[in-house]
């Protein structure tokens, strides 16, 4: 639903106004809509993991409010990144581009979920790396699996790449701060949601 109304957000804009405020409307439908919940924990994932200090250190990075040059700098690229791979599409690969991104960041989010253990006692991830993670992870990759029928050749590529940014985030989190935290969620979504829209972009 999320990434279906980005789409008509884009194809709306696009029908009046240029590829590339279309993709800023895309954008912004979708950080209006989750809070930009998850860009926030990508600015912090990128500030705590990319600075300094011991684990605490980088944890307490995480929390704080501010945000550093490394989570300013990692918000504004992939940002660019987002909206230069929807300028670059049709209205109607966009639209698709962006319900499977959708559906596929969300998957992948729920892959460190189930693979990556949770680092904190509290948070809002603590709710998310319960029990129930495990059919989560199921139910998620049965809804992405029927949307990537839309299509399923460039979405097939779009997974691999997701499967392979939800790895890597995964184990720079265990590195740097023993597993995983909310904002590592978000940013595993972010980070793949940029990879699913490239996918789209290039000329496969």
């Amino acid at each position: 639903m999320l990434g279906l109304l980005a789409g008509l957000g884009f194809a709306l804009t696009a029908a009046v106004t240029s590829p590339v405020l279309a993709g800023v409307a895309a954008i912004a439908v979708m950080a209006v809509l989750t809070g930009a919940l998850h860009i926030d924990g990508l600015a912090d994932a990128a500030d705590g993991l990319f600075g300094g200090g011991d684990v605490a250190r980088r944890l307490e990075v995480m929390r704080d409010s501010r945000v550093g040059s490394f989570g300013l700098a990692t918000v504004v690229l992939v940002l660019i990144g987002d909206i230069a791979a929807l300028a670059s599409m049709s209205p109607p690969r966009a639209l698709v581009a962006l319900v499977i991104a959708g559906a596929v960041s969300r998957w992948a989010l729920l892959l460190v979920i189930a693979t990556v253990p949770y680092v904190r006692q509290s948070g809002l991830g603590v709710a998310a790396g319960g029990p129930h993670r495990r059919f989560d992870l199921v139910l998620g990759s049965a809804i992405a699996a029927i949307v990537c029928l839309l299509d399923w050749k460039r979405a097939a590529a779009a997974v691999l790449v997701a499967v392979l940014i939800a790895f890597l985030v995964g184990v720079m989190a265990r590195r740097r701060i023993g597993g995983a935290t909310g904002d590592i969620y978000g940013a595993a979504a972010e980070l793949s949601q940029l990879g699913v829209l490239v996918v789209f972009a290039a000329r496969l």
